[in-house]
């Protein structure tokens, strides 16, 4: 099930680090690590891959990214990240999210009515949180772009320490977990994006 899941995703959009992945996966409760140690003198990183439960905690045994496939282990996600920052770049993908996001931002008071803002134009928000409730990653996954930019990508206005303070006194969140949601696709009838028409 996992895997019917990461690799067309894996494929679709672009990410540049492991937080935008880890972000993208959350959507449908999944989660990755990263795992780093030592075998017979040989230093290794690798990536562990986990089902999660709705409040975002692990559930049953994590799965090496080998069962995968090589492209879904550390070396692999590397080459689709730097793939992914060649692409973002040429087709001004983040310049187009940030015009979206800035209007959304623009147009509400609370961080609901943010997402809500966000979910009408194909984005999704995904915040993260400490024990105190305070907000320090701040992620945009634009379905529309199929691309996964961390807030401070986009601009300063939108990184974790501004949007914290800007729904600081938000007296209408009712839970301070972000809310799992799903993408608007299935992940079966997931294909790659096709190419931006050209501007001008």
């Amino acid at each position: 099930q996992l895997a019917n899941v990461i690799k067309p995703l894996s494929t679709m959009y672009r990410f540049q680090t492991l937080g935008e992945y880890r972000a993208l996966l959350s959507l449908y409760n999944i989660g990755v690590e990263e795992i780093k140690g030592e075998n017979k003198g040989n230093a290794y990183r690798g990536l562990v891959y986990s089902a999660l439960d709705s409040e975002g905690n692990r559930i049953g045994k994590p799965l090496k990214s080998s069962l995968f496939g090589k492209d879904h282990g550390f070396e692999g996600l590397e080459k689709l990240f730097d793939k992914s920052k060649e692409t973002i770049k040429t087709d001004g993908v983040a310049k187009q999210t940030r015009a979206t996001v800035s209007a959304s931002l623009a147009s509400t008071r609370t961080e609901s009515e943010f997402r809500a803002a966000l979910r009408e134009k194909g984005i999704d928000l995904v915040l993260r949180r400490n024990d105190e409730g305070r907000i320090f990653g701040a992620t945009f996954i634009d379905h529309n772009q199929r691309a996964v930019l961390n807030g401070s990508r986009l601009g300063k206005e939108f990184s974790a320490n501004v949007l914290n303070e800007r729904f600081a006194d938000d007296s209408r969140r009712e839970d301070l977990q972000t809310p799992k949601v799903k993408l608007p696709i299935k992940p079966d009838n997931l294909r790659k994006p096709s190419a931006p028409a050209p501007s001008g």
